[in-house]
């Protein structure tokens, strides 16, 4: 309830499972994974009302880290379109994940769940954020 809606739907940039996020090196090579998860990104992203980005920091390597850049920058264009609110968390689309370990730095001894309120930041409707790590 942060943001100020009631639900959320969580929605992969990915389509396939995986146990591992190096799995994504291997699998995310071509762009079926990744073209087959847009249609449910569509769904999601016509009846949202705001987004928040939360794909990682760290892109995959190889030939996923190209077709990674591709499905990233293919979702900026449907922002753009749809001018949604988005968000990010701290400098960048963080995973979830990884949200106590930023706030532990970022916001010492503060409580984890102000932290998380004081991490949560807009993203323009220019470029959307991208790993911060390569």
């Amino acid at each position: 309830m942060i943001l100020g809606f009631d639900a959320y739907r969580i929605v992969n940039m990915f389509a396939w499972p995986s146990h591992a996020t190096g799995e994504l090196n291997q699998l995310g090579t071509a762009d079926s994974g990744w073209a087959e998860a847009r249609p449910d990104i569509v769904s999601a992203l016509n009846s949202a009302g705001g987004v928040l980005l939360g794909y990682g920091s760290t892109a995959p390597v190889g030939a996923a880290r190209i077709q990674f850049r591709a499905q990233v920058d293919w979702l900026k264009g449907q922002l753009s379109t749809l001018m949604l609110p988005v968000w990010q968390f701290g400098d960048g689309p963080r995973h979830p994940s990884r949200w106590q370990r930023w706030t532990y730095r970022a916001h010492p001894n503060i409580p984890f769940d102000e932290a998380v309120r004081l991490s949560l930041v807009p993203v323009g409707h220019g470029p959307v954020g991208v790993p911060t790590r390569v």
